[in-house]
C-alpha cells in the first residue's frame, strides 16, 4: 500500500469546490472515497483530466474531508482533522499521512521567517 500525501488544500479546481468546473464529479468521487479507497487529487500525478502534471500524486483534500465528516458521524474519530486521522491510522499500525501541498519536483520549499 502506498502511503501519498493529502493535499493541504483543495486544488483550485477541485471537484468538491463550489463551482467546479468538475463539481459534477464530486458524487462519484466521494462514493469512491469512501467504498474503495481514497482520492488521488487530478492536479497531480498522471491523471485523465491532465495526463502529466509534473507533480508528486497526492490525496484529493475534497474527497479526504467527506471521509473526514463519515468518519467522525460513525465516531472512528472524534474531530474533522487531519490529527485526529493520523491517530487513527496509529492506532492500527498504519503510518500517518504527510499534509502537505504538492510542489514540483526540485522546487525548493519557502521557510517563514
Amino acid at each position: 500500500m502506498k502511503n501519498y500525501q493529502l493535499r493541504k488544500t483543495m486544488c483550485a479546481t477541485c471537484p468538491f469546490r463550489p463551482g467546479s468546473p468538475y463539481e459534477n464529479l464530486a458524487a462519484d468521487l466521494a462514493a469512491s472515497a469512501l467504498s474503495d479507497a481514497s482520492r488521488i487529487c487530478h492536479s497531480t500525478g498522471s491523471n485523465g483530466i491532465h495526463a502529466r502534471t509534473g507533480l508528486p500524486s497526492h490525496i484529493c483534500r475534497g474527497a479526504r474531508d467527506v471521509q473526514l465528516s463519515v468518519m467522525v458521524a460513525l465516531k472512528v474519530i472524534d474531530a474533522l482533522t487531519d490529527d485526529a486521522w493520523n491517530e487513527a491510522r496509529e492506532k492500527v499500525g498504519l503510518p500517518a499521512t504527510v499534509v502537505a501541498d504538492p510542489r514540483k519536483k526540485g522546487a525548493k520549499r519557502v521557510h517563514a521567517k
